[in-house]
């Protein structure tokens, strides 16, 4: 009988450590201001230099590879040098790993209609309002969804 308890004990426990775990994770993300901590890069795409911008980027991509808003400045970069495969990608891959980051949408929207894919833009874009129903860009993304759906989207 004791033998039992303990190991009920033990399973508690270890279901405690990594429900601790994982919550501290996830408020260590939540901490990060990330347009503090992208800004020197935001500053460089300013003047041009998407080179040094990407750098930069790509070094806080290998810290935090879960982050949407690292890897939508990575696409960013990436589609003001002209990379326009890989940027697309980089939102693609945003939209994945933080579900939740409504510019990733925005920028792949942007990309997809681009292409001429209305209406997986569209869906980017619905997703965007959905996720960021007050914004400076509502009456952008609603125009860019009507475009959508007159181009068959």
């Amino acid at each position: 009988m004791i033998r039992k308890s303990q190991k009920n004990i033990l399973a508690a426990t270890v279901i405690a450590m990594t429900v601790a775990a994982s919550f501290q994770v996830t408020f260590a993300k939540a901490q990060i201001d990330w347009d503090k901590k992208l800004a020197k890069g935001y500053d460089w795409m300013q003047r041009n230099d998407y080179d040094k911008a990407l750098a930069m980027f790509q070094s806080e991509l290998d810290k935090h590879p879960e982050s949407g808003a690292v890897r939508t400045a990575v696409g960013m970069a990436l589609k003001r040098k002209g990379k326009l495969a890989e940027a697309k990608a980089s939102f693609r891959r945003a939209t994945e790993v933080e579900p939740g980051y409504a510019e990733a949408y925005y920028e792949l929207g942007a990309m997809l209609q681009n292409d001429k894919d209305y209406a997986e833009a569209r869906k980017s874009f619905e997703r965007y309002m959905q996720l960021a129903p007050v914004s400076s860009r509502n009456s952008s993304v609603e125009e860019r969804i009507k475009d959508c759906m007159q181009n068959g989207g």
